[in-house]
């Protein structure tokens, strides 16, 4: 799941210190052109600090003081510690009126398992569902789900976390 969420939700985070420029600078080129805030730049430490302190609101002002709680806390804590932290943090999603929040409780509700036991297939799963939760659903959305979850896992095997064969076999799935 580590893996998994590193390189599909910031696949530099064990190079930058809780803001990672040239993906603030791509976001921001990206915006600019359309318009509007359609891709974001925030690394996995600036994620938590928006889920932990954040207003939800879609401002500059609250990007800039995220991008301050993400330095305070990187300079506070390990790239683990930080990660540990988000991944029991993240929202995955509804089951109802009821909020999935962790991949703990995920598991546990999308796969009637502890995250230890998830297979390969299940954690790339999860992986993916972070940039929009309901979107891959996959009890609601099955086949958006298993293309989400089979490019996380081709994402994998570009970084060297798991071979081709690993990756073609969890993708074989459902």
């Amino acid at each position: 799941v580590r893996q998994a969420v590193e390189v599909v939700e910031d696949h530099r985070f064990r190079r930058h210190h809780g803001i990672d420029l040239i993906g603030t600078a791509r976001a921001l080129t990206v915006n600019l052109r359309s318009g509007g805030f359609v891709q974001g730049g925030s690394t996995i430490t600036q994620q938590l600090a928006k889920n932990l302190y954040g207003t939800g609101e879609r401002t500059l002002r609250r990007k800039a003081l995220e991008a301050v709680a993400a330095l305070a806390l990187e300079l506070h804590y390990d790239k683990d510690a930080i990660l540990e932290a988000y991944l029991n943090e993240v929202y995955l999603g509804q089951l109802g009126s009821f909020s999935i929040n962790g991949v703990g409780q995920a598991a546990r509700l999308y796969f009637s398992k502890d995250v230890g036991n998830l297979t390969l297939g299940e954690a790339a799963l999860l992986a993916g569902m972070i940039q929009s939760p309901n979107r891959y659903h996959p009890n609601r959305h099955a086949k958006r789900a298993k293309e989400r979850r089979d490019l996380v896992l081709g994402a994998m095997v570009d970084a060297g976390f798991v071979d081709s064969a690993a990756a073609q076999a969890a993708s074989a799935q459902p």
